[in-house]
């Protein structure tokens, strides 16, 4: 990933700020225009993801070029096959986090704990109500390909122009990620934006979204059919 250094730390600021508008903009059109197409043509609520995903990277387009920049000032680059293994190695790590996290939680707030488990089962269920495996993997996918592309591409070489160095910049974007899983309450903030440490970080070290890509497709995919699995 390139630091964009012709990028005034002024213009960087109204980039966050334009970044987090069409972000909100993008769920709620997505909303709007997805409920009468599920309705006509009884597709999936994922139907609402993918729409919001086309319009937040329509809109990253649009915000990349008027900076005279292209995806791959922002990590996004052709895959090559190192990014299965680095994949692998942000999902373990990934994974450690969260074990670590929830164990503290479960410690502390069992009652929160409850409430957060609560809260994914009822968005599992409804995303994936009826959808093959195979179905919910491209669909994760996706998700995780526009998500990583905002948070760890465009969010995060942002946030690195405007306050400089490596953890203030992976702070602050997976502080702004969290806020984006606001539905699933504060458990599901802080454990979303220590995800988002972990991938942030990475992608500053690989410069690479790839790997980041593929691993946090996995993981929705993964917690998805397991939660699928408990509930059936």
């Amino acid at each position: 990933m390139r630091t964009p250094e012709r990028l005034a730390p002024a213009d960087a600021f109204s980039d966050l700020v334009l970044a987090v508008v069409l972000t909100l903009l993008a769920g709620l059109i997505a909303a709007v225009l997805a409920q009468p197409l599920m309705a006509r043509f009884d597709l999936p609520l994922l139907a609402v993801l993918m729409l919001q995903g086309v319009l937040i990277l329509a809109g990253l387009q649009f915000l990349l070029s008027r900076r005279r920049q292209g995806w791959p000032d922002i990590g996004l680059t052709l895959p090559v096959p190192l990014d299965l293994l680095r994949a692998l190695i942000a999902l373990g790590l990934v994974y450690l986090v969260n074990m670590a996290f929830m164990g503290l939680i479960l410690l502390l707030f069992p009652d929160v704990l409850e409430d957060h488990q609560d809260r994914l089962f009822g968005v599992a269920s409804s995303l994936t109500a009826e959808l093959s495996l195979l179905a919910i993997a491209l669909a994760m996918l996706f998700t995780g390909f526009y998500e990583e592309v905002l948070a760890r591409g465009f969010l995060l070489s942002r946030c690195r122009r405007l306050v400089g160095g490596v953890w203030g910049a992976v702070l602050i974007s997976s502080f702004l990620f969290g806020l984006g899983h606001a539905y699933q309450g504060w458990a599901g903030v802080l454990q979303t934006a220590l995800i988002g440490v972990v991938f942030a970080r990475l992608a500053l070290r690989w410069g690479r979204l790839w790997p980041l890509i593929i691993a946090h497709g996995a993981l929705n995919t993964i917690s998805l059919a397991l939660m699928r699995m408990a509930g059936g």
